[in-house]
């Protein structure tokens, strides 16, 4: 099975279309606080690869791993770390199943530090995955613990502001890495 998340209107089309093409069942996660995001996207198909993570900014101080809603949240929290002197580099996963280990694995291998940030909860959440393979893999390149923020490990509130406190903030990302030194 595949899962697709994708955080900017031409990554929307690009994954949806290699979605539809593709022979194996597909899942096709669209964020409804994305709905309103403007963004350029290519004329013709601009099909995407699934599985495949975009690098959104360099950086070589900490990696910063999010795909669809967070992936925004990420490059926020970046731009406030920069003025901090904290270079981000900010992957963009877009599909969470397969997850393109490949890419997050040589940015830890630059950035020597990794920040996983994703809306579903802490406790067995896909960032969960990608800490224990980067733990794994390269356990030997890391100058401090791997970091997940997630959303707190409680039901997903129905009222939007329950619902925003409980979901990783810009300013709960720019902490978690001030705190990695």
């Amino acid at each position: 099975m595949i899962v697709v998340c994708p955080s900017t209107p031409a990554d929307a089309k690009g994954l949806l279309l290699a979605a539809i093409r593709n022979p194996n069942p597909v899942i096709f996660l669209e964020h409804k606080m994305l709905y309103f995001v403007k963004g350029a996207v290519p004329d013709g198909e601009g099909l995407e690869k699934i599985g495949v993570a975009a690098r959104r900014r360099e950086g070589t101080d900490v990696t910063l791993v999010s795909y669809s809603l967070m992936a925004h949240r990420c490059l926020e929290a970046a731009d406030l770390l920069g003025q901090r002197g904290i270079s981000c580099d900010v992957l963009d996963l877009r599909t969470i199943r397969p997850w393109d280990k490949a890419a997050v694995l040589d940015s830890v291998r630059r950035t020597h530090r990794l920040a996983v940030v994703h809306e579903a909860v802490k406790t067995f959440g896909a960032g969960a995955e990608i800490a224990a393979t980067v733990m794994e893999e390269a356990f030997d390149e890391l100058d401090a613990p791997v970091v997940r923020v997630a959303a707190h490990d409680i039901p997903m509130p129905f009222a939007d502001l329950l619902e925003r406190e409980t979901v990783p903030t810009v300013e709960r990302i720019v902490e978690a890495v001030q705190k990695m030194g």
